[in-house]
């Protein structure tokens, strides 16, 4: 039985009999991992200095019993609150729907440290009161699909992989991005992308940080990214049914 110690982001958090309860958790070096705290709704609360809330950061001490997926945390310590978010409703949606998406997409007990980081840094930004709630969203699911190796192909044709530079390209959610002209047979309600949208589509992809964007371009590149996480995923997810 070995016993670690771990910066951790809470995704869901959810009773267990009358005193424990179950968490999951993406952290900095261990990846995802579930967990087990008994006695945080038991009679002794001080054992803890965090009650492991949803969208929190703290420090953990659990047990890996290499026998089961689900760990035993001993001690866990509240590191960062985001106590803004609680306060802001729009930016708690934005956040509870990275997390959620994170939490879908990260296999369990496998490093993701740079996955971890993009969402610490999010929320981080969410709890700041940046405003420019779409684009930090669409930053933060592109950024996490191409972390995780599935982001929307937006260079080549997903049907016969020829470079779109300068060709005219139409947007495929079930393909998984672009198809040319030749290719819209594998998907004939593949809506065509005018270049402006795509160019704008492609920065995001790429920039560091959340870029400045027009409402309108904003919102196109909303649906398109919802798109494809409704194709891509093996479930829907709860955040993006809630903001419609």
């Amino acid at each position: 039985m070995g016993i670690h110690t771990a910066d951790a982001i809470v995704l869901r958090q959810y009773p267990y009999r009358e005193t424990s309860v179950l968490v999951t958790c993406l952290t900095d070096r261990f990846g995802k991992i579930k967990g087990l705290i008994k006695g945080l709704r038991g009679v002794q609360p001080s054992r803890y200095r965090s009650a492991m809330e949803p969208l929190t950061l703290n420090r953990i001490i659990f047990y890996d019993t290499r026998t089961s997926s689900l760990h035993l945390i001993s001690q866990c310590d509240l590191l960062e609150p985001f106590g803004a978010l609680t306060r802001d409703l729009a930016a708690m949606q934005t956040a509870a729907s990275c997390a959620e998406l994170a939490d879908v997409i990260v296999e369990s007990d496998e490093p993701q440290g740079a996955i971890f980081e993009l969402l610490k840094q999010t929320l981080r930004r969410l709890a700041s009161g940046d405003t420019r709630l779409a684009a930090v969203r669409i930053h933060f699911v592109l950024r996490l699909l191409r972390l995780a190796g599935f982001h929307p192909q937006l260079d080549e044709c997903t049907g016969c992989t020829q470079p779109l530079q300068g060709q005219r390209a139409c947007w495929s959610a079930r393909q998984g991005g672009l198809l040319c002209e030749r290719c819209l047979h594998q998907d004939p309600g593949a809506e065509p992308i005018a270049p402006r949208l795509l160019e704008a589509l492609s920065a995001c992809a790429q920039a560091p940080e959340p870029l400045a964007l027009e409402a309108e371009e904003a919102q196109a590149i909303r649906q398109r990214l919802d798109a494809f996480l409704r194709w891509q995923l093996d479930r829907p997810l709860k955040t993006m049914r809630m903001s419609g």
